[in-house]
């Protein structure tokens, strides 16, 4: 994979997108992250590979500028890449808005299945999120550890991802042709961007 200054500067764009929506609502401790904007948009502009090392990348910053428990998703940001790539190159998922927010939804369940076990495994069911409002909520009423961790995943997770891919979505169809055109891929092509 050769990449020409123009993708390095967006890659370094997104990546910046990332951290800094992501680190507000870490701070703020909001029940969603919004720390994958910047992943969905470099997988649809860039390429599944590029949008993995998007992900990957701002995690590894937010784990030693934010908080270190980011370290730990670097899996789920690897799992969403993967996941938009699927949606975009072969559903046409970034086609229409109705497409996107089922898009969205459906990656919330896939990213809250990927992140439970190391929620569970790692940090005992409370990683620092506001989602963990959720997870003790639940754990009070007698739920176990890890039910209580997945539920309160399927409680934010999918509003979460709904509310970055629709973001994603709306940027791209709001980026003129003249902008998209220089990153020109089977992806855009097939979501009807260029």
């Amino acid at each position: 994979m050769k990449l020409d200054s123009r993708q390095l500067a967006l890659m370094s764009m997104l990546i910046a997108l990332n951290l800094a929506i992501g680190g507000l609502v870490h701070v703020l401790k909001l029940p969603v992250f919004l720390d994958a904007i910047g992943t969905v948009l470099g997988v649809v502009l860039l390429g599944l590979l590029p949008g993995m090392i998007i992900g990957v990348a701002s995690f590894a910053l937010a784990a030693v500028v934010l908080n270190p428990v980011y370290i730990w998703f670097i899996g789920t940001q690897a799992v969403i890449a993967i996941t938009v790539y699927l949606a975009a190159s072969k559903l046409g998922a970034f086609k229409t808005w109705q497409r996107a927010a089922a898009t969205g939804i459906a990656l919330g369940v896939i990213a809250g299945i990927a992140s439970a076990p190391v929620i569970v495994g790692v940090f005992g069911g409370v990683s620092g999120s506001g989602r963990d409002l959720i997870t003790v909520a639940l754990m009070k009423t007698g739920e176990q550890i890890f039910k209580a961790v997945l539920l309160s995943g399927a409680a934010s997770e999918p509003i979460d991802k709904l509310l970055q891919v629709m973001a994603a979505y709306f940027v791209l169809h709001a980026l003129p042709k003249s902008v998209l055109i220089p990153f020109r891929n089977p992806v855009l092509e097939r979501n009807g961007l260029i």
